[in-house]
């Protein structure tokens, strides 16, 4: 490509000198514009169409009429049909109750002066089938419970036993030991051997029930360690004297408590 020509050229012409030009990349770069132009030409009256068609009322289409059926290119709705709530039922009217038999009730009063024949106590059998009132009324006896008057009472309360109330986490006076806790363990603490041969140390908590009278009971492990560690602290828990029990409101209740043994070997 001589001077002259190469100021003219592209740099398509440049690039793809002495190249085939009828087909390939050369062909694809150099109608690249075109065709963009071509695809945005059609995208765009496609969209013009699009729009266009939206305002288009579709219930003033009239259907084709011809010889044969009825041909209706868009379908009309078809409207529901409208359902009415149910009447409500008609309010019953209420019938009173007719009233209970009643039977004038005279009130004890202790006085001298003879009591007249109207004015005197109501007896037990009269009230069998009636409520005592402030006068006689005649009416329905169907809703009265009978009383009955051939069993007498006692006159003593019946004995109920106390109820096994189950024990508490918090009170308001938290049980407490007589004496030196500390003293106590380190006198009754028994170091297992299984314990000490295989080096086991550390903490058991045991949690157990302080009774109304101040009793242990129901004492179980909640955290072990091992080699026999745990039963020695269930056996010293187990034998332990009463405590102070704990209280709420005044009154003693079973309280849980929990206390970790410490076994440190030396």
């Amino acid at each position: 490509m001589d001077t002259k020509t190469l100021m003219r050229a592209d740099y398509l012409d440049i690039i793809y000198d002495k190249r085939n030009k009828n087909y390939g990349g050369y062909e694809l770069r150099r109608h690249y514009n075109q065709r963009l132009t071509r695809a945005f030409g059609v995208i765009f009256i496609g969209m013009v169409g699009f729009v266009c068609f939206s305002f288009i009322n579709v219930n003033h289409v009239k259907p084709i009429v011809r010889r044969g059926p009825i041909v209706c290119p868009i379908p009309y709705p078809v409207e529901k049909p409208v359902v009415l709530p149910p009447k409500p039922p008609k309010p019953v009217a209420s019938v009173p109750a007719p009233p209970a038999r009643t039977i004038v009730f005279t009130p004890p009063v202790i006085t001298k002066e003879p009591i007249e024949p109207d004015k005197l106590l109501t007896e037990n059998k009269k009230l069998t089938d009636a409520l005592p009132g402030l006068r006689n009324v005649p009416g329905d006896t169907s809703g009265i419970a009978p009383v009955d008057t051939k069993v007498p009472g006692t006159g003593v309360a019946d004995k109920t036993e106390p109820k096994n109330e189950a024990p508490v986490i918090w009170v308001e006076q938290m049980p407490q030991f007589i004496g030196d806790m500390d003293v106590y363990l380190s006198s009754h603490l028994n170091y297992p051997d299984a314990a000490r041969d295989a080096n086991i140390s550390g903490k058991v908590l045991i949690r157990f029930v302080v009774n109304e009278d101040g009793s242990v009971s129901d004492a179980v492990v909640e955290r072990s360690i091992g080699g026999g560690c745990d039963e020695e602290a269930l056996r010293m828990i187990r034998s332990m004297p009463k405590w102070k029990p704990g209280k709420h409101n005044g009154k003693a209740v079973k309280v849980y408590f929990k206390l970790p043994i410490n076994f440190v070997l030396k």
